[in-house]
């Protein structure tokens, strides 16, 4: 019988890292058991056994020319690198601190960047769920919306083959509501339909899921809200009276919402819309059940994930079923993953809520790669400083017997032991910055046991890496050192150093005033966002929206009731109000005598007295009348949209409003106002056409107030009370004007936070590197200074001298920083229509800050070295 012979690549990998030594006895072992093995079992089997005992033979002590490393001189490495640290107390501390304030900038940066890549990920069937998205096109263009058809869920559901569920979302309009005898007013709750929990993993801590919204009249409340309405008691089965929407019965208690979820409400009814369609208006209700109308967002899942691509001709299918070809509008899907970042220019939110920026994120993750560098350079400075009193000890070692490589590796030992510390302190500053972060950014990140033991693996490589970037300079520039002239006293010339140390100091510059300058133009963009006036009036302007037919009904009555407080100035009636995030309706305007010069507009309705209330200024004409039958017939123009029509010519003349459809108005200019911001700044100001509220496009939406600001809290109680009087509900939903231009800027708020926070801490690293960068002259020019002292050399000369070479490297750093800083701030801007001119003042400021700091560290620094005998540094020459 033939002898089956082993495979020979796992022995030649064998005889290339085993020692000769020990080769043949492991060799012959592992063979020997190949063929035991092979004799009884399968070949498969005992090639597998064999590759297994190759690899369980790659020990340390088998390798070739591995060096002999026993335990007791690894335990001596690590005690000898602990008493280093303690016994230069000065240095270790700056050091610790300068790391660790890197690493706690980088751990929270790091927090917030995995909140935002995370939101929704913690759904099972993430990557199948996607959100419907209706194109109307409009006059603008294309205008995505989330909103869609409250019949389009069942639909997908029954009839389209690529979906497998489907489910109806949208908010819950704000509403009292009273629970175990108390009353509560509650605005962040949604209405979904019974597949909602079959579709999103939203995780329940009482009542099952599957069946908790099929009653029709069924309430799933959060944790936190079922502790509010019955304390510490099960809540399941008792009722809840929501007075725009009726009573329910409690069929859940979900745990509290993720803050990384796209959806947020604290709680969810079925879908019994009888008593609301009731509070609404009668009118609604066929609107809200038509095909024809879009009152809910709509989420579907996909059996399969690639078969996104074919929704869009199959919705069209399926809608050609319902509607005429006129009527459907394109719809499309976005991935629930995708929607935190990529929902930008998609009108609705479901409930309040900051879409994610991904720009931001990379350029927060820049800031806090680059503040991490700046540690570790300050660690390779300062260490550098260090090490140059421990010449002689590296010398005494080599004398000794130790080789440059052991040298190195104690130093090295040291260096980890230090990143060690500071990450673990990196991770106490963290946990006690992390509230006033939160604070910060309104989002509310924590440092879990969950989060540390998925990401351990992460923070032992970054420990590692950081440790080899910071520590390989100083450990085997130090283990370079010639015995003899360490032992001699004599100091190794640092000519050959030179070009590293100021290559991290020129680089040091370079970030400090990066970041300074960034800081500045991104405060004052901020600030102009809030400052530029936006053309009409802002303050002590209070917006009531109109939730009710009622209301809107009574709208001259309330006017007239309003007027009568002396806290009230003026009152009007707007269709949409004029803000960033909420647009106006778009239509078609042409002059009558020429139909096929069609501009793209947008339209907003007012009373006679809007213009007065709102502060707009009438450029030419006149404003509305306060006649009905006149005004509605009756136009105002901004300045953009006249110029189309001939500037102050375009008063007086006909023009056709067409709304998408067949919906029109014909109507003559009266007048002009000036051009005012109805959209975000990032945008630029596009044509408006004022009609009176009472048009045939769209209805009253809010009520204007203009306040005198005497006695706000009063006013608003009167006003309330005299809102719902019309109002059954009697709820108020209201904003003041400034509040609601902020919210378009939360993003950009969340952004300069977290910025100005990292400057500063960055400015801080930046310091005690200058700190450290000091220490490494004053040590190694210690002969210098003495010599100089006693040829004569005064305090400021031997200051000034310490002083040039820093303010060289300066300049070569502002060299490279002002270009750079020039275009990253241009290439940030560009995302904003109206912004700020970037001052060619700010970075000799910033070169000037710099400087100064740079100079009052130095005289710190090199003040005890001046002033000290300079016969103790020069007594053995």
């Amino acid at each position: 019988m033939n002898r089956i012979h082993p495979p020979k690549w796992p022995l030649k990998f064998l005889r290339w890292f085993c020692k000769e030594d020990c080769l043949d006895e492991i060799e012959g072992d592992i063979i020997e058991l190949f063929h035991n093995r092979s004799t009884k079992s399968s070949l498969k089997s005992a090639t597998l056994f064999l590759i297994w005992n190759v690899i369980r033979s790659l020990r340390w002590v088998n390798l070739k020319h591995a060096p002999a490393f026993k335990s007791g001189l690894i335990r001596n490495y690590f005690k000898v690198g602990f008493r280093a640290l303690i016994k230069d107390r000065q240095f270790t501390a700056i050091n610790l601190f300068g790391l660790s304030l890197g690493l706690a900038v980088f751990l929270t940066i790091i927090l917030l960047v995995r909140h935002e890549l995370s939101f929704d990920a913690f759904h099972s069937k993430a990557d199948r769920i996607y959100q419907v998205i209706q194109i109307h096109q409009n006059a603008d263009g294309d205008d995505p919306e989330i909103w869609t058809s409250y019949q389009l869920s069942d639909a997908l559901r029954n009839e389209v083959d690529i979906v497998e569920n489907a489910v109806t979302v949208h908010a819950a309009s704000s509403t009292w509501a009273v629970a175990a005898g108390k009353r509560f007013f509650e605005q962040d709750g949604i209405v979904a339909g019974p597949q909602f929990f079959e579709i999103f993993d939203f995780e329940l801590k009482e009542g099952n899921p599957t069946q908790a919204l099929k009653n029709k009249r069924s309430i799933i409340l959060s944790e936190s809200l079922a502790e509010k309405y019955f304390g510490f008691e099960s809540p399941i089965g008792k009722e809840v009276d929501l007075e725009f929407y009726g009573r329910f019965t409690v069929t859940g208690v979900l745990k509290n919402i993720p803050a990384n979820s796209y959806i947020q409400f604290n709680f969810v009814i079925s879908q019994d819309y009888d008593i609301f369609l009731e509070n609404v208006s009668s009118n609604f209700r066929k609107y809200f059940y038509a095909w024809e109308g879009d009152p809910v967002a709509t989420y579907v899942l996909l059996k399969n994930a690639k078969d996104k691509e074919l929704f869009e001709a199959k919705a069209e299918t399926l809608l050609e079923k319902y509607l005429d070809k006129e009527a459907i509008n394109p719809h499309y899907l976005l991935g629930l993953l995708d929607l935190h970042f990529q929902s930008h220019g998609i009108d609705g939110r479901v409930n309040n809520y900051v879409k994610g920026d991904f720009s931001k994120m990379k350029f927060l993750i820049i800031v806090g790669c680059i503040i991490l560098l700046m540690a570790c350079f300050n660690y390779v400075s300062i260490s550098t400083a260090r090490y140059i009193k421990r010449t002689k000890e590296v010398g005494v070692r080599k004398a000794m017997g130790a080789h440059s490589k052991q040298v190195a590796i104690q130093f090295l030992i040291e260096s980890f032991l230090m990143v060690l510390f500071s990450f673990l302190l990196g991770m106490v500053i963290t946990h006690f910055i992390l509230p006033y972060f939160n604070l910060l950014t309104g989002i509310q990140l924590e440092l879990t046991t969950i989060f540390l033991i998925e990401s351990a693996p992460y923070f032992i490589a970054i420990i590692i890496l950081v440790t080899l970037f910071a520590g390989f300079y100083p450990a085997f520039h130090l283990s370079r050192y010639s015995v003899i002239n360490v032992l001699k006293n004599m100091t190794i010339s640092s000519t050959g150093n030179d070009s590293l140390r100021k290559g991290l100091v020129v680089v040091q510059y370079l970030f400090v005033m990066t970041i300074l300058a960034g800081l500045f133009i991104v405060n004052q963009q901020y600030t102009y966002m809030n400052s530029k006036s936006l053309g009409f009036n802002t303050e002590q302007l209070l917006i009531v929206e109109i939730n009710s037919g009622q209301v809107r009904d009574n709208y001259l009555e309330i006017k007239d009731e309003l007027l009568k407080l002396p806290d009230v100035q003026k009152v009007t009636g707007i269709t949409r109000m004029i803000s960033g995030y909420r647009s106006g309706t778009a239509v078609d305007v042409n002059p009558v005598d020429t139909p096929d010069d069609k501009t793209p507009m947008r339209y907003y309705g007012i009373d006679h007295d809007g213009i007065a209330a709102l502060e707009l200024s009438l450029v030419a004409g006149q404003g509305f009348s306060g006649i009905n039958g006149q005004d509605s017939i009756s136009v105002i123009l901004n300045e953009t949209a006249a110029a189309m029509y001939g500037g102050h010519e375009a008063i007086g003349k006909i023009v056709r409003i067409q709304e998408v459809g067949d919906v029109e108005l014909n109507a003559r200019v009266i007048g002009i106002v000036n051009d005012f911001h109805y959209r975000s700044l990032r945008e630029s100001i596009g044509p408006v056409v004022i009609g009176h509220y009472n048009n045939p496009f769209v209805s009253l939406d809010d009520i204007v107030i203009q306040l005198s600001g005497h006695n706000t809290i009063a006013a608003l109680e009167e006003i309330e009370k005299i809102h719902n009087r019309f109002d059954t509900n009697e709820v108020m939903t209201w904003e003041f004007m400034d509040d609601m231009v902020q919210r378009e800027y939360e993003q950009e708020a969340i952004f300069r936070n977290v910025f100005v926070g990292a400057s500063i801490i960055s400015f801080c690293i930046a310091i005690l590197g200058m700190i450290g960068l000091s220490s490494y002259n004053v040590i190694a020019r210690r002969k210098e200074i003495a010599i100089r002292k006693i040829l004569g050399a005064g305090f400021l000369s031997l200051i000034n001298q310490h002083t040039k070479e820093f303010v060289k490297l300066l300049m070569i750093a502002s060299i490279v920083s002002i270009p750079l800083c020039w275009w990253l701030a241009s290439e940030w801007l560009v995302g904003f229509e109206y912004r700020v001119s970037i001052s060619s003042l700010i970075f000799p400021g910033v070169i000037v800050i710099v400087m100064l700091i740079t100079c009052i560290v130095i005289l710190a620094v090199s003040r005890k070295a001046i002033n000290s005998n300079p016969v103790n540094s020069i007594r053995y020459e």
